[in-house]
């Protein structure tokens, strides 16, 4: 790896570890949830009929299948997701939105995008849509 590559991945990673301790203290403070769990119920949220299987949930968010049960454990816990059997020939385990999650991320999408909006602000439209098909090829 060049010193430059090197450079960019670490930036990168600053970057990403700045806006989450930003993302979760607001959200932390409005919403009750941090980011991981939000971006794990905006998942769910933007999935069909608000349910994914859990592998896949899983590989989205980078998380071990481990992880992603410790985190749907606790958020059983408070009403907000809950975890289904399939249905038809779906035998797979789904994580879903529950009702109350639902009404949760939606008002806290409005924090999210006001964070991310503003990390943004300097970075014209063509550039961030070239980062963005950047980010999806790693």
């Amino acid at each position: 790896m060049s010193t430059d590559a090197l450079a960019f991945c670490l930036d990168l990673g600053r970057a990403h570890a700045s806006l989450t301790l930003k993302l979760d203290d607001d959200l932390g403070a409005f919403h009750g949830l941090n980011f991981a769990d939000f971006a794990l119920l905006y998942m769910l949220l933007r999935a069909e009929q608000g349910r994914m299987p859990m592998v896949e949930l899983a590989r989205t968010l980078g998380l071990s299948m481990s992880a992603l049960i410790r985190k749907m454990v606790l958020l059983e816990k408070t009403g907000l997701a809950e975890r289904v059997e399939g249905s038809g020939n779906d035998t797979r385990r789904h994580a879903a939105l529950r009702s109350g999650g639902r009404q949760l991320v939606r008002d806290a999408v409005t924090t999210v995008e006001a964070h991310c909006k503003e990390a943004v602000r300097c970075v014209d439209q063509r550039q961030l849509a070239d980062a963005h098909e950047l980010l999806r090829a790693l």
